[in-house]
């Protein structure tokens, strides 16, 4: 029988959460798989790993924070339900790559919700359904070179996990759980639920696990410009350009293995422009590298290409 470590973790600031995320990928794990499910008693814009922060607010309202997985900004609020599934390797609890990760993964998150009277659906992009309105958020952490894995999920009890449109969500307004179901739902029962449908799932035992202290700072996620070249994918936008170090990154809204980007990075900095496609199909299309939501990956060539011309 499989075992997972579990930690029930309760309410929590989404600060922690987020630090809980970040952690997620590098955490040691001596189960193969763990997970972590909290309720938020707060609010905050949760950036995705590789995005850039809002510069324009100097005090930003709600606070920023930043996950570990990739993906779009999430908005979290009182009741927001955070799922972190860290994994040693994607196929730990069941038959999967690094390609299948959310599809896998999120199927018991989406039993509980269903078992609570919320019937839910995943359609294969980064979010829950219920009721044809987005209700869930779902993406992943990647690395290629260990293997490890994360899924991770934000659903919307009470707060929705955007306030603005987003091409993903193909015209669909965000909801909550519980403006759905027309009544008061109870956090604690869901996270028991999603617990439940996932030591079901997998036929395993569970293992308390505790949790790490989270650090009681974080950086300015406020400091990097703005990119200097932008564009638009099925995952939402990606840009290019310098850090506060003036260090060029990629990034965006990408969900894609973090080292293999960190080398796309590394590879582009002196690289002549005719050599740009080659080095961005080396490193993103290599096999055991996730990426979800990019349609051509020309689409990040060009915004690279763009992003070193711009003075």
């Amino acid at each position: 029988m499989a075992a997972i470590g579990v930690i029930r973790a309760g309410a929590r600031s989404a600060k922690e959460m987020a630090a809980h995320s970040r952690a997620a990928l590098d955490r040691p794990l001596p189960t193969g798989a763990e997970l972590w499910v909290a309720v938020a008693r707060d609010e905050a814009r949760v950036l995705g790993a590789f995005e850039r922060g809002p510069t324009s607010l100097p005090r930003p309202d709600p606070p920023v924070t930043r996950r570990g997985s990739g993906g779009p900004t999430v908005m979290v609020g009182s009741g927001t339900i955070h799922v972190v599934l860290s994994l040693s390797q994607p196929g730990a609890l069941v038959a999967c790559d690094q390609a299948r990760i959310v599809n896998r993964y999120v199927r018991p998150v989406l039993r509980a919700l269903s078992r609570n009277g919320t019937l839910a659906h995943f359609f294969g992009r980064d979010w829950v359904s219920v009721a044809k309105q987005p209700v869930g958020w779902v993406g992943f952490g990647h690395d290629a070179t260990t293997r490890r894995s994360v899924f991770e999920a934000f659903v919307g009890l009470r707060s929705p996990i955007a306030t603005t449109p987003r091409a993903s969500f193909l015209g669909k307004q965000p909801g909550t759980l519980e403006s759905i179901a027309g009544r008061d739902l109870d956090a604690t029962r869901i996270s028991n639920g999603i617990i439940d449908a996932y030591l079901e799932a997998y036929e395993a035992s569970a293992v308390d696990a505790v949790a790490a202290d989270e650090p009681r700072s974080e950086p300015d996620w406020s400091l990097d410009p703005p990119w200097a070249a932008t564009g638009e994918e099925v995952i939402g936008l990606i840009g290019a350009g310098p850090d506060r170090f003036g260090v060029l990154r990629v990034g965006g809204d990408l969900l894609v293995s973090r080292d293999a980007l960190a080398r796309l990075e590394a590879r582009v900095v002196d690289a002549p422009d005719e050599e740009l496609a080659r080095i961005v199909d080396e490193t993103l299309a290599a096999p055991g590298v996730a990426l979800d939501g990019v349609r051509s990956l020309k689409s990040i060539r060009d915004v690279i290409q763009r992003a070193r011309h711009t003075p």
